[in-house]
């Protein structure tokens, strides 16, 4: 009877608790994502209850933290980020006031490139070795650790470059197994010998580089634009030879393979560019050297990346503004809802807007920004990301 009545009353505490955490759970995640971040430092409770992966959904499903449009804007060599709700079926020629974010970027941190990943943003420049990463909705900034690119044992090269090593790129992946994000350094030399990459992962509290099991040759691609990660998976172009390549890495497993390009892509440069299509890699092209404009936009998407086949989406233009569009207007990517996106910066009348082409109903719909106007006319957007949500631990 003893026994009965003490397991009876560690199902009433079990439950109990469980009903005070789903509570709690409920209500932190009306709460910002700059505030929650706050939290964590208050007591081991809050933390255990903020860290849980079934809170992380909940939070991520309320209108305040749906998916958003991140800028980031270049103006008086300082870098700067704005955000606005991503519509979804926008009306045509409406608007979206973009909002700042207060992240205060100190000059010495490189503003060239930015990439992000499950709210994390990484920034590094053309001539910097600095390289930060920067958490929007807590303020924080890490800075990297220095790469070491030398290595032992290395047999002699006669006459050897002056530069033998070098960073050639880095990249923001995400582990959605074990929910962990990791920073993948790909180094390169002037002469064609294996090199080691190396991998940090951000959540080990330690930050150390560690070498890639597999080596290769890496000269980074110049047909094939930006980088994309997709179901735990790093996609980035790489130039072999005459031809282009697409390297996967599997961020959970840190292994390399790659994914040849179709033959009827003729990718050329600098168009190409790749984005998340649906879940599945895509790669948008278009022909600048083309006089002619084609009357269609052409979407490449990957079915089968083990045997590289690739399946090739094309959707009929209507008029000459849809053209022009596609053809001249730059290439954001496409939202988690379908949707394919364009950006266009006009100085001379100081318009900035986005254009969003429906799959379903093949038809474009003009969203103006505005929230930028005190620059006036003197900033360049770094990059545009779609689907971007906060993250607050």
């Amino acid at each position: 009877m003893k026994h009965s009545r003490q397991k009876l009353s560690e199902n009433l505490l079990s439950t109990t608790s469980r009903h005070e955490t789903q509570s709690s759970s409920s209500i932190f995640s009306q709460v910002p994502g700059k505030s929650l971040a706050r939290f964590l430092c208050v007591s081991k409770y809050l933390a255990s209850i903020l860290r849980r992966s079934d809170f992380t959904e909940l939070f991520l499903t309320k209108p305040l933290n749906r998916p958003r449009v991140l800028f980031t804007i270049k103006a008086k060599d300082k870098l700067f980020f704005y955000y606005s709700p991503q519509p979804h079926n926008p009306v045509d020629n409406s608007c979206l006031v973009v909002t700042p974010y207060h992240t205060s970027i100190p000059e010495y941190i490189p503003c060239d490139v930015s990439s992000t990943v499950c709210g994390l943003v990484l920034l590094q420049g053309w001539n910097r070795k600095v390289r930060v990463i920067c958490n929007l909705a807590t303020e924080q900034l890490l800075t990297l650790p220095k790469v070491f690119l030398k290595e032992k044992n290395l047999p002699k090269v006669l006459n050897p470059p002056k530069r033998r090593h070098m960073v050639a790129g880095m990249y923001l992946g995400y582990d959605h197994i074990g929910k962990q994000t990791k920073v993948l350094c790909m180094t390169s030399s002037d002469y064609e010998r294996p090199n080691t990459h190396q991998v940090l992962t951000l959540e080990s509290g330690k930050r150390v580089w560690r070498k890639v099991e597999d080596k290769f040759h890496f000269v980074k691609g110049s047909r094939i634009r930006g980088e994309i990660c997709i179901n735990g998976v790093l996609y980035f172009g790489a130039s072999f030879g005459q031809s282009s390549r697409i390297v996967c890495f599997d961020v959970t497993s840190e292994k390399f393979s790659f994914i040849k390009t179709d033959e009827d892509m003729a990718l050329g440069y600098p168009c190409s560019t790749l984005f998340n299509y649906k879940g599945k890699l895509g790669i948008h092209h278009r022909d600048l050297n083309n006089l002619v404009c084609d009357e269609e936009l052409v979407l490449w998407v990957i079915e089968d990346a083990g045997n590289h086949k690739w399946s090739k989406h094309s959707y009929v233009l209507s008029s000459p503004l849809e053209y022009e569009i596609v053809k001249y207007n730059r290439f954001v990517g496409m939202t988690s809802t379908g949707e394919v996106v364009w950006t266009k910066y006009n100085e001379r009348s100081n318009l900035f807007y986005l254009s969003f082409y429906s799959l379903e109903s093949k038809t474009f719909k003009r969203v103006y920004i505005q929230g930028l106007e005190e620059f006036k006319c003197s900033f360049i957007t770094r990059g545009i990301f779609l689907d971007y949500v906060e993250k607050f631990i």
